[in-house]
């Protein structure tokens, strides 16, 4: 699965302890045992939403091997669905307690054993069948169920588009919503075969794992016929349905379809999928040193999607989203190049092998995170892949490993809610920068082939992390234990810093010194690259390299003795390690004059984010900041630096929305940012990526009235940029933004826009413009529709209103609603929707006051029963709001002179 998250600012952003697990998890045995007293007795099962890692051990101490005949009924005029299914089910042992077939949400019609009716037995988290029932090793079990689609984007997800009116289905199962689907059991270690059928209407096209083999007419419906399929987890099954548009390709004998639906059709550029997708086929097979495993390739566009795609088997989900209605820029089509690998990964890699258990879903992602890089950086025409890996994935780990919430990458998942919560940036972003570093660690083909040799020798099975380093360990013949305990069973980040001597333009001495947060005070061993740079001419060039492997507090280079003394120096020269940088003095002196004049655009990259980092961490003022970067930042040409500060300046422009300072501060500071940034949006190149980049950074800190009149003339035609063509998203930025600050006919600007342009999307970009508008009614009723008609609401809708619900400078509105918004969590919390409850935390705002960081703190004590998910975003608020206070203290106690 690739994650998607909203980013506001960092604080709102973007464990090789391995769980008791049976010998049998990793083998996939299907012999049955016939002494029951040597099983261990599994416990009832307690009547509650999720599965618990306890219970789920002692169900596969139960069932030796399954598949499934799914017979599925699906009509686009009802709310709910239909079907049957039966289990072949081969146990281990006579079973002497009952067994539970997991199925939340739906209604049971029947359960059969063997083709007779025994009593149903459901509390609408799962089915319970009496040992009494299951008297032999084999039976057939057979469910007839019925379940409402969804509304949330998980289970079988129905949409209907308000364009056409046209229904589309799609499912979305990861980790624990297959069981909303179909009546089974729902773990990643009970892998099946599954058997499918469907009715649908006759206009519809079914996609799942297979290829249908047969279709039959049925009236005004089509009966679709699938043969059985490979062994595989049910979270990557799939059931999609609906009119889809189709285009059609093959790669290298692999049958490749992309699918989407109607009214966005003219929109996609199947060339760009095609291509990266052979590009990723011609990539992974050799790599891995296995044919892709499964027997064609789909990739279906859906709306509503809460990630941004799932690797099902032979079909997988993209969110629509990736679907640009204008042109992308070449940031975006890496993007959805790096989506299209990362999914194809997992086709080896948690598709044909599987985590045993929850507690390795890092591993799963986090090598998918990395090999879609990898793929891209050696086999597609994009040239800065690592920048975009440094610039979004790494920047995402960084922020979320300084946090209280941080945690092992490898660490005990004890039910599914924990794991929905671990969808996190230690699970991608910190994960992947790991394995990103072991190459350099083991060597490059050593990887390469452990990794290979893992994926033959576990193929349809699963596994544990141990048997994935063993293998690593095995092809590079080194002992990974020391390597694994520094960096998978550890959480935090590391520091590193350099000092030099030289003399006569040598280096005579230089130290690289290691410490460890507080908290979390390992010390570990990597290995970075040291890049040394002096002026010449003009420019300040890169004089030498050298790698270096570093442990413990102080480690002596004594390689470096005789190198040329450096005016920068830099420790983690081409991004090597994962690690966080402190410069030396001399560097800094020399940065803040030659910042321009470095010539490889990396470096820049990694020292324009080492300022910001100065100025979050509280050590830099923020406004000597942006100074700095408003005196420097026009003359930055590299792409990916300009994305990176106009990121940045979004972020401070909100911390100055609440930081206590003088209004005429305040506005002078904003004011400056908003100006540069107009400025850049004039002066960027006709039609250039650079040009929408300040065009995003412009909709997210234009507020005064000047800003907003050019803003409101941009959408009516009647002020033009040079080259910049608005296509329908950027005119609903204009729009929001109107709408954020009551600016001239923002109401009719909404209302002139929906004539236009009734798409899903402008519906969703017109809750967001409403949810925005600093009025007590708005806010009242999104609220009201948050806390009391949800069922009036699709997951995105809701979804849309609360990301857009509390702008950093309507902290005043969001204090007037507060009481009533921690009274709702409790309510939320009670929902069985992980992501209903990650929607409803993504309400709270950057909260900067003592007061607001107090409530939050008081609320996760006095609430010991929050969800996981819940408790992490109150933990990060709750940071956010302090980091923001250390940085309004600094600011009060500096007055560096705003940039012109």
């Amino acid at each position: 699965m690739t994650h998607k998250s909203k980013l506001a600012a960092p604080g709102l952003a973007v464990t090789l302890i391995c769980s008791i697990t049976l010998a049998a998890c990793s083998q996939d045995s299907s012999a049955p045992k016939s002494a029951p007293d040597a099983v261990a007795t599994p416990q009832a099962r307690t009547a509650a939403a999720g599965l618990s890692e306890e219970y789920a051990k002692l169900r596969k101490q139960q069932v030796a091997q399954v598949d499934y005949q799914l017979s599925v009924n699906l009509d686009r005029e009802s709310d709910r669905f239909s079907g049957t299914v039966t289990a072949d089910t081969t146990f281990q042992h006579i079973l002497q307690q009952p067994l539970t077939i997991d199925f939340a949400g739906g209604t049971v019609e029947s359960v059969a054993v063997d083709g007779q009716n025994i009593p149903v037995e459901y509390n609408g988290h799962f089915i319970t069948i009496a040992a009494q029932y299951l008297p032999n090793l084999q039976h057939a079990i057979t469910v007839q169920f019925q379940h409402p689609f969804s509304k949330n984007g998980s289970g079988l997800h129905r949409f209907e588009d308000p364009k056409d009116g046209k229904v589309y289905t799609y499912t979305d199962f990861e980790p624990y919503d297959a069981n909303r689907l179909f009546p089974h059991f729902d773990q990643p270690n009970l892998k099946a075969r599954y058997t499918l059928d469907v009715t649908a209407p006759k206009d519809w096209i079914v996609i799942s794992a297979e290829r249908e083999n047969r279709i039959e007419k049925k009236g005004e419906l089509r009966h679709w016929f699938f043969p059985q399929s490979q062994k595989f987890s049910s979270y990557v099954f799939s059931l999609h349905a609906g009119p889809y548009h189709i285009w059609e390709d093959e790669a290298d004998g692999i049958p490749l379809r992309l699918m989407a639906r109607q009214s966005l059709a003219q929109y996609v550029k199947p060339e760009d999928w095609f291509t990266f997708t052979k590009q990723s086929f011609a990539f992974f097979q050799p790599y891995f040193d296995i044919d892709y495993p499964f027997k064609k390739y789909d990739q279906i566009l859906v709306p509503d999607f809460n990630a941004g795609a799932m690797e099902n088997v032979g079909s997988v989900t993209f969110n629509d989203s990736y679907v640009s209605r204008g042109e992308k820029t070449q940031a975006q089509r890496m993007r959805l190049a790096n989506v299209i690998a990362h999914e194809m990964a997992h086709q080896w890699f948690g598709d044909l092998v599987t985590m045993n258990w929850w507690d390795d879903l890092w591993l799963n992602e986090s090598f998918a995170t990395y090999m879609a890089n990898l793929s891209l950086a050696e086999n597609s025409e994009f040239t800065n892949v690592w920048e975009n890996f440094y610039l979004g994935t790494k920047q995402w780990a960084y922020n979320a490993d300084q946090r209280p919430t941080t945690h092992a990458i490898q660490l005990p998942v004890q039910n599914t809610d924990e794991a929905f919560a671990n969808f996190d940036g230690i699970t991608y972003g910190k994960g992947g920068s790991i394995l990103k570093q072991l190459p350099y660690y083991l060597g490059k083909e050593a990887f390469r082939k452990g990794v290979s040799n893992y994926l033959k020798e576990l193929s349809y099975r699963n596994s544990t992390l141990d048997d994935f380093m063993g293998h690593l360990g095995a092809a590079a013949g080194m002992d990974l234990e020391q390597w694994q305990q520094q960096w998978l069973y550890k959480a935090g980040l590391n520091t590193i810093e350099t000092s030099f001597q030289c003399q006569k333009g040598q280096i005579t001495e230089l130290t690289l010194t290691q410490t460890a947060p507080t908290e979390y005070p390992t010390l570990r061993t990597q290995r970075t690259q040291l890049g040394f740079y002096r002026m010449n001419g003009d420019s300040m060039k890169r004089v030498a390299t050298l790698p270096v492997l570093y442990s413990g507090a102080i480690t002596k280079v004594k390689e470096a003795v005789g190198l040329p003394c450096p005016e920068i120096l830099y420790p983690n020269e081409g991004d090597w390690a994962f690690v966080k940088i402190n410069l030396d003095p001399v560097s800094v002196e020399n940065i803040s004059k030659h910042i321009n004049q470095i010539e490889p655009p990396f470096v820049r990259l990694m020292l324009w984010q080492s300022l910001f980092d100065s100025t979050y961490d509280a050590k830099l003022p923020l406004d000597k900041y942006i100074s700095f970067l408003l005196s420097n930042g026009a003359a930055e040409e590299d792409i990916n630096a300009v994305r990176l500060n106009t990121r940045n300046l979004g972020f401070v422009y909100s911390y100055l929305s609440q930081i206590p300072i003088a209004s005429a501060r305040r506005d002078a500071l904003q004011l400056s940012i908003e100006k540069f940034i107009w400025e850049q949006l004039q002066q960027s190149p006709a039609g250039s990526d650079r040009q929408k980049t300040w065009f995003r950074a412009f909709t997210g800190t234009a507020h005064s009235p000047r800003a907003l009149s050019n803003a409101r003339q941009m959408l009516l035609g009647e002020l033009a940029v040079d080259g910049l063509k608005l296509d329908p998203d950027m005119r609903w930025d204009l729009i929001t933004l109107q709408n954020r600050y009551l600016f001239s006919d923002y109401e009719q600007a909404v209302e002139r826009e929906l004539q236009t342009d009734n798409s899903d999307r402008a519906k969703l970009n017109a809750i967001a413009a409403e949810a925005v508008r600093p009025l007590s009614q708005s806010k009242q009723k999104w609220l009201d529709n948050l806390s009391m008609h949800r069922d009036k609401y699709k997951l995105s809708e809701l979804r849309e209103a609360a990301y857009s619900m509390f702008p950093s400078e309507q902290i005043g509105l969001f204090n007037n609603n507060s009481a009533r918004i921690f009274e709702v969590l409790e309510q939320i919390n009670a929902e069985d929707s992980p992501e209903l409850l990650s929607t409803y935390a993504s309400i709270f705002p950057l909260i900067c006051n003592k007061a607001g960081a107090q409530k939050l703190k008081d609320t996760l004590e006095e609430n010991q029963q929050l969800k996981p998910t819940l408790v992490k975003a109150l933990k990060n608020h709750l940071y956010s709001s302090r980091r923001c206070m250390a940085m309004g203290e600094v600011l009060a106690q500096n007055r560096t002179p705003v940039a012109k």
